[in-house]
């Protein structure tokens, strides 16, 4: 975190010269250089304290543009003391109620991490108004009055390492890593993700569109939370089947018990009877459907004249078979029109996924690249290689192995609880994979050998098992040439 504490008082002195203000303010405030400067947040500050009376020393230990690692989620003011945190959004102009009740909400959701007593406001510069939360969360017109007191309430400043407190185990919620949290409904959909939930809602309560609509986006963009929090509200009004198209999971099974009017199966176990009981059926992972059961869905939603969601991503396919039958490419074609993209990837945590990506592309890899949060391990013998693998649990790490073939037993070595199919829609805070003589450095990318099952490609299992991580990374190598590769990944961790 490198975000400063300042005094507001500080930051307003050069609010009439922008192109000083600029580098004094990332100074003053310790700006990361890609954070987008905005003078008009400064004069909202200035308007802000044309309206209060309060003494200097109270101005300080302010942090400005605070931004959450991974999510985005910024912070425009902070102040936090040992029992209490204040937090004022700066606003020029007219928002929507909806809006900033909004940010009043997720801002609670997230500050709350920090153990303080909350004091919460949004600040319009235009109006000179100020509006704060209820306890029940509703939106209220405050006054500057009000504000004043809760500058003498957090009186006194203490610096706090926000990164550390903002870690992803603490923020990201996943239904079926974190079953409890999902059912207690601690957790908040992004903008982008709440508007995609709104236009599905409204598709399958209306059915005015076709019995088909899609959810897409890569890894990481919070699909399984979308639809699962779909599910549950729906589930209120209607019977769901929800659809798993892997193997469940402990998650699966706690769901299944304790939500009502949902039936959590894998694909595997659909039959046309489940169908016709149920008024919509939720798809999960639908881009591995095999073609038939694909065609069978389609034929028996149409029969039981219900609706059917689709969360499919084309890009996870983890077999040369799932890359030829293109059910994504069949899914779009049930879907026409009504499929919706998230994009923003909220569960990846960024450093980690260009470590991903120069990994499986030396080339990519850029001079001022660091890696802190890699971890590795050079093992030459590969059984030695998997029981450190296996060991590194007791320091919060996953192992995840690659999934055995049926026939050839040259993987069965390495087995675990975890697998490269098993894991499909979880994540884990640390993940370690075990990268043994199956691979190699062929003009700077790494390259897998034939899996013992020849439909199996290697190198998309290892993304798959490597993206579900949220925190930290292990690798356990055997061959001295790939730890020569990804070594030059590492000269400045």
């Amino acid at each position: 975190m490198k975000n400063k504490l300042f005094s507001l008082a500080d930051m307003v002195k050069l609010q009439d010269n922008s192109e000083v203000s600029e580098p004094y303010v990332r100074y003053l405030c310790g700006l990361e250089p890609e954070h987008q400067y905005r003078h008009q947040e400064v004069m909202d500050i200035s308007v802000l304290l044309s309206c209060i009376s309060v003494s200097t020393d109270k101005l300080e230990g302010f942090l400005y543009g605070y931004v959450v690692p991974q999510l985005n989620k910024e912070f425009d003011l902070l102040k936090i003391s040992e029992t209490d945190c204040l937090n004022v959004e700066l606003k020029s102009g007219t928002v929507s109620p909806e809006k900033l009740q909004r940010q009043l909400r997720q801002n609670f959701h997230y500050l709350k991490l920090l153990n303080r007593k909350l004091h919460l406001y949004v600040f319009i510069s235009s109006s000179k108004k100020i509006y704060t939360m209820t306890h029940d969360f509703e939106l209220v017109e405050s006054s500057l009055e009000e504000l004043v007191s809760a500058l003498n309430s957090v009186y006194t400043y203490k610096f706090v390492d926000l990164d550390a407190v903002f870690l992803p185990n603490n923020i990201l919620v996943s239904p079926l890593n974190s079953p409890d949290r999902f059912l207690k409904e601690d957790y908040l959909l992004t903008e982008n993700q709440e508007n995609i939930k709104k236009s599905v809602m409204e598709h399958i309560r209306t059915n005015t569109q076709g019995r088909f609509v899609g959810i897409t986006g890569g890894p990481g963009t919070g699909k399984t939370l979308v639809v699962y929090d779909i599910a549950r509200e729906l589930s209120t009004t209607m019977k769901v089947l929800l659809v798993h198209s892997g193997i469940l999971c402990d998650g699966h099974f706690e769901l299944n018990k304790q939500l009502d009017n949902i039936r959590i199966i894998s694909a595997k176990e659909l039959r046309l009877r489940e169908i016709r009981d149920v008024d919509i059926v939720i798809v999960d992972e639908a881009h591995r459907l095999y073609t038939e059961s694909l065609e069978k869905v389609e034929r028996w939603v149409k029969r039981a004249k219900t609706i059917c969601l689709f969360s499919y991503d084309a890009g996870q396919t983890l077999s040369a078979s799932e890359n030829r039958r293109r059910t994504a490419d069949a899914i779009d074609v049930l879907c026409e029109n009504n499929i919706y993209k998230l994009t923003n990837k909220i569960r990846t945590n960024k450093e980690l996924a260009l470590f991903i990506t120069c990994l499986r592309d030396l080339s990519k890899y850029r001079d001022n690249y660091t890696f802190p949060h890699v971890k590795i391990i050079y093992e030459p013998d590969k059984e030695a290689a998997l029981l450190r693998a296996k060991g590194l649990e007791k320091e919060g790490y996953t192992y995840i192995s690659f999934t055995p073939s049926f026939y050839n037993h040259e993987l069965d070595y390495q087995q675990s609880e975890y697998n490269t199919h098993n894991v499909i829609g979880q994540e884990f805070d640390g993940v370690c994979m075990l990268l043994d003589y199956n691979w190699r450095y062929e003009n700077g990318r790494l390259k897998g050998l034939v899996h013992p099952n020849p439909d199996y490609l290697f190198t998309k299992l290892l993304y798959q098992g490597l993206t579900r991580v949220r925190r930290k990374l292990a690798l356990v190598v055997c061959s001295e040439s790939v730890l020569e590769g990804i070594l030059l990944l590492l000269q400045n961790s």
